[in-house]
This record gives C-alpha cells, structure tokens and sequence, in this order.
C-alpha cells in the first residue's frame, strides 16, 4: 500500500477527514526515522506521509523566528538557518534523516538540551490537522505570546495520536562563534561525577556535559568513564574554560564536532548493530544518577547534567530489573527505541501515585477529545494511547 502524500495542509486534513469518516486506521509519518521509538506500528489502512511538505513559510532573521512546513528534512533546515550564522538549537538522533515534524512529534533532543532545552522551549506556534478535517492554528510567529492553554504543547512528544502537525514555528538562536570541547577520563564512576558536580557548582555554562560509561565510551576510541564538556562562545569565553578545566584534554574543530556527533548518533549506531536491541530512558534526580549508572554493565550516557539516562541493552532480558530499581527508587523511564515487535510490552513506567494516575487519565481524555475512535496512530505513545 503506497502512502498517500498531501500536497497542503489542507489536502491533509480532507485526507484525515474522509479516512476517519469512514473509520479507516490512520498512520501519519515523515521519514520513518521513528519507526522503532515509541509504541508498536500498528496495521493501517491508510499511511499518510508529510515528506512532500517541506517549505519554508516565513523566515524572520532579524526577530530570529522560522516558520516551516513539517516534512522539512531537520538536516535541510539546519543548512538553510547556518547561512546566516543561526539555528534551530535541537541535535536530536537521526539527524540526517529525521522530519522537523518528526523531531517535534517525538520530542526528541541530544546533549544541548543542558543548555538550550527542549522543543517545548523552542517551538513558539505551530498548526496541525484534527481527524474532523480541521486546520488549527496555536501560537504564532513571536517568542513568548502564548497566553492561556497552548494547544500546541499538547502535540509536542505526542507521536502523532492526537492530530497531524503541518507546520512549525520556532525561536532560533545564533550559532557559537566557535566551540571546544573538554573531556575527563576517570578509572571509577566517583571521579566523573565529583567532576560533573564541581563544574554544576561553578559559573561556568556549558552547552552540553554528559557521562559516558566505559562500554559505550570504547565506541568513541576512549576509555574508562568519560565526562565530555561542550563549550560555546568567542575566544575569551572559551579560554576562560580552559582555565577552569585545566585537567582535561581541549578538543577543537574536527574532533570537537567529531565527539559530539557520536554521542548524539550513538543510539542510531546502537540500533545498526543490535536488531534486537532495546534503549531506554530514566530520568532521575541528579544525585540518583550514579545510582542507576551503577546497576548498569552495559554501555549508558548520561545527560549529566539533566538527569536523563539512556541505557542500551542488547534484548529484553535486562529490562525487568531495571524496571524494578526506577519502580522502588521512584523514577521516570520509558523504552525509547525497541525491535519492530513490541505489541503487549510494557514501555512506559506510569507509576502508581495519584498524581500519575491522574496525569494518565487526562491523558485518555484528551486523545478521546481528539481523536474519539482510537483511529490516529493508535497506540504510538508508547504503548499506552
């Protein structure tokens, strides 16, 4: 079955509004970068895919804001923005082949979100298709102009199961005049972190900071427990850097960008080698975060900085006690990417405090709102709507 490929947004919305009056099952997609995140595929009738929509609206690079249709390539739009010494200050996984939809819709990052955050930070209007065949407007072109419910939060990180997004606007930010990028070797986990903790303490503001255990590290040529540091600014910014972290290695040009690029395509790479590989995400407090990285023998990164921890696992076999440890230490996790067949695995720790249980059945409440018949991408949020 051949995708169907809206030329508009409006094409898309009267290509959501037929299939879903006649109860057909609706799969919204860019580039299937996100094939294996989130929850199972499911079998569709219709796949319709947003590829063909990928102009630039409005690009404003005096007031630093972009408008863009969401089948853009992210890698495309990073391109056109650098002409002019700017970006959109996301690097999230899959980077050459991701959809700025898809990026959205996903709400996935990389290691600069320590600095700049996440989409919900970045994206300041959007416009998306309802089921019923409607084009809704949320936002606009200007940074800070939300007042009341924002709509278009809600589509943010929701994997396309509430509408289909058609367009973005987003804050950008000028890119570094230069970066560099510090990195500490450690034989044990203590080093690392009493490090991480010293540079949290001190005024340094790094663009990104994050700890890479000694199997994961092993795939970027080093050794032992790494903290890597991104630093970004003119001259004087980045030798003040070096004067604070004198006892670490200073990369610059290529193998700066070089680091980074690993650690940001490490899950991609991950994936290639291991088809039945499984990565999961656990948020936990900053001081848990040796904790967790502790239970581990195979490779993690850590945002070490934010609290987030991807762990990378070869099979299901070493999720369950995981599982266990983030249930009893109260912590967040979800199963970021899994095999094509996950239907009936459990991928989202809920939790079981009010507070949860509540926040998941607003949730319900809203995807019947939005979608009433369970027809768009069904069960895409991982698993659970």
């Amino acid at each position: 079955m051949h995708p169907v490929t809206p030329s508009s947004a409006e094409d898309l919305a009267s290509v959501l509004q037929e299939a879903a009056s006649n109860m057909k099952i609706i799969e919204v997609t860019g580039n299937r970068s996100k094939r294996l995140m989130g929850g199972p595929l499911q079998p569709a009738d219709l796949t319709v895919c947003t590829g063909t929509l990928r102009r630039v609206l409005q690009y404003e690079p005096n007031d630093l804001t972009i408008s863009v249709e969401a089948g853009i390539p992210f890698a495309e739009l990073q391109g056109i923005l650098a002409r002019n010494r700017q970006m959109i200050a996301l690097d999230p996984p899959f980077s050459a082949k991701a959809t700025i939809g898809g990026v959205v819709a996903s709400n996935s990052s990389g290691p600069t979100r320590l600095c700049f955050g996440t989409a919900r930070d970045l994206v300041i209007g959007m416009q998306f298709a309802t089921i019923e065949g409607r084009l809704v407007r949320t936002g606009g072109m200007v940074v800070k102009n939300v007042a009341g419910l924002d709509l278009g939060k809600l589509m943010i990180g929701s994997f396309g199961t509430l509408a289909a997004i058609t367009s973005l606007n987003f804050r950008l930010h000028p890119l570094p005049e230069s970066t560099n990028t510090f990195v500490f070797s450690f034989a044990e986990l203590e080093g690392a972190m009493e490090k991480r903790d010293s540079v949290l303490r001190s005024v340094l503001r790094p663009l990104a900071m994050d700890v890479i255990t000694p199997p994961a590290a092993m795939r970027l040529g080093r050794r032992g427990f790494i903290l890597a540091i991104q630093a970004g600014g003119s001259t004087a910014v980045l030798d003040r850097y070096e004067r604070e972290l004198t006892d670490g290695e200073r990369l610059c040009g290529a193998a700066d960008a070089a680091i980074w690029e690993h650690v940001r395509e490490f899950t991609p790479d991950f994936l290639r080698r291991q088809p039945n590989g499984v990565v999961l995400r656990v948020s936990t407090p900053l001081n848990d975060m040796a904790a967790l990285l502790r239970m581990i023998s195979g490779p993690c990164i850590a945002r070490a900085g934010s609290g987030i921890t991807y762990v990378y696992l070869s099979s299901w076999l070493g999720l369950g006690a995981l599982w266990q440890s983030a249930i009893q230490h109260g912590w967040s996790a979800a199963v970021e990417f899994a095999p094509e067949e996950r239907t009936g695995k459990d991928l989202w720790l809920l939790g079981t405090s009010p507070r949860s249980l509540d926040s998941f059945a607003m949730m319900k409440k809203v995807k019947h709102m939005f979608d009433p018949n369970n027809l768009l991408n069904p069960l895409r949020l991982y698993g659970r709507i």
